[in-house]
C-alpha cells in the first residue's frame, strides 16, 4: 500500500462521523443505523452533555471543597474555644449546589441538642402575623359592636 493511500485512509477515517458512541467502558451505542447528518447532529448533542456534565462535576467538586473547609474551620474555632474554657455554640447554614447543609456544634447543651432555630433551618415564623391578625380582629368586632 502506497504511503498516498494510507494517508488519504487516515484521512478519510478523521473526517468521517463515528458510527458508535461510547457511553462507558463497557457499553456503546451503534449508531450505523443513522444518516451520516443524524449521526453528527447526536455527536454533537454527546459532546455539549459530556461539557455539561464535566462543568457540573467541577462545580460540585469546588462547593464540596468549599464545604469541607468551613467545616473543618468551624470544628477548628469550635475546639479552640472549648479548650480554651468558654462555652461556644457555632451554627452554619448553606445552600449550595450539593443541597442545603445545616451544622450546629460546640460544647454547651443546645449544641449538644442538635436543634436549630428557626431561622437557622430558614423556616418563617408566623408569630407576629397571627398576633398582628387577632389585634385587627378585635378593633373590628369592637368598631361592629360599637365599643
Amino acid at each position: 500500500m502506497s504511503e498516498e493511500h494510507k494517508r488519504s485512509q487516515v484521512t478519510e477515517q478523521k473526517n468521517s462521523i463515528p458510527t458508535e458512541i461510547h457511553l462507558g467502558p463497557n457499553t456503546s451505542l451503534d449508531l450505523s443505523w443513522l444518516s451520516e447528518e443524524e449521526r453528527k447532529q447526536l455527536m454533537i448533542e454527546h459532546t455539549k452533555g459530556m461539557l455539561d456534565l464535566g462543568r457540573k462535576s467541577q462545580e460540585l467538586h469546588v462547593d464540596s471543597g468549599a464545604l469541607k473547609r468551613t467545616l473543618d474551620d468551624l470544628s477548628s474555632t469550635s475546639r479552640e474555644a472549648s479548650e480554651d474554657g468558654n462555652s461556644v455554640t457555632i451554627s452554619h447554614t448553606q445552600t449550595t449546589s450539593i443541597g442545603r447543609t445545616e451544622v450546629l456544634m460546640g460544647n454547651t447543651e443546645k449544641a449538644q441538642k442538635g436543634r436549630l432555630t428557626k431561622s437557622q433551618t430558614g423556616e418563617k415564623d408566623w408569630t407576629p402575623y397571627y398576633i398582628a391578625g387577632a389585634v385587627v380582629v378585635v378593633i373590628v368586632v369592637a368598631m361592629i359592636t360599637g365599643g
